[in-house]
């Protein structure tokens, strides 16, 4: 199925993208989202199925109780976050990069730290 612009009036290229999305303070990244794209200006439409699953998605999030999202996140949930391994982020502690506490054998991370470093605001992170 081919799509036109609405504004350049060019037939969109379909393609998988990052969508970024978000709700108040909250941004949310999706990957592998199957969009058109127009090659003159960019404009990106989404198709109705995957417009409403974010729809969905945000709706949940933002409906969900402020007390549910924690405060402090561990190991896994820091490299899931930072896309890579768990060792890198065991070498990212060990050199500075990451402030943790080690909780028993459970490794701890400030969920505001952990944006600041995201956001590459360094001196939020020291």
């Amino acid at each position: 199925m081919t799509k036109m612009c609405h504004i350049c009036n060019l037939e969109m290229e379909k393609r998988k993208t990052t969508i970024h999305t978000g709700w108040g303070e909250y941004k949310l990244t999706v990957e592998g989202v199957e969009t058109y794209i127009c090659p003159k200006c960019g404009e990106i439409t989404i198709e109705g199925k995957d417009a409403l699953m974010l729809q969905k998605l945000s709706k949940s999030l933002s409906e969900s109780d402020v007390g549910e999202k924690p405060d402090q996140l561990n190991l896994s949930e820091v490299a899931d976050l930072l896309r890579v391994s768990n060792q890198t982020i065991y070498n990212m502690i060990r050199d500075g990069r990451l402030k943790a506490q080690k909780i028993g054998r459970e490794w701890r991370f400030s969920k505001t730290e952990i944006q600041s470093f995201m956001t590459g605001d360094k001196a939020k992170v020291k």
